[in-house]
């Protein structure tokens, strides 16, 4: 028998509660950084709806944003790039006068060579010359220790 307790079914199973793990400050913290990324898929829609682009690795994206938002992106150091699908990704202060949570997304397309292993346009493509095709961070992965990464 596949269903566990007489279910009709191992779909509608419920193997753990994780009702306990609910953290709302995360969960906060998360569903802002979602928004950021929402937004930012918005702006690279935009540009591959003008054929400037074919995938959100082309884009560089600059999340201008007040101080509570730029902190909040700020943690996430380089992996924001990861958050929101993208080469490249950093975060400016917007206006003094803006609101903490305030943010505005600017995307535009990448002019660094596409990596042909991990696809991320970068600058470092074949700064390993034993490796000419790839970037660095694949170098430090395949042959290296490896990249640290904490959020994405």
């Amino acid at each position: 028998m596949l269903a566990p307790k007489g279910a009709p079914s191992i779909f509608v199973e419920t193997y753990s509660d994780a009702r306990g793990w609910v953290d709302p400050a995360l969960l906060a913290r998360w569903q802002k950084i979602a928004g950021v990324r929402a937004e930012s898929n918005r702006k690279i829609e935009a540009l591959r709806t003008e054929g400037k682009l074919g995938s959100s690795l082309q884009a560089e994206v600059t999340v201008k944003a007040g101080p509570a938002m730029r902190e909040l992106l700020a943690s996430l150091g380089d992996d924001l790039r990861f958050v929101l699908i993208a080469s490249k990704a950093s975060v400016e202060p917007l206006a003094a006068a803006a609101d903490a949570d305030e943010f505005f997304v600017e995307a535009s397309v990448v002019t660094a060579p596409k990596c042909e292993r991990c696809w991320h346009y970068r600058s470092d493509v074949g700064s390993d010359p034993a490796h000419p095709t790839i970037c660095g961070r694949c170098v430090a992965n395949l042959f290296g220790s490896g990249e640290p990464r904490a959020h994405a």
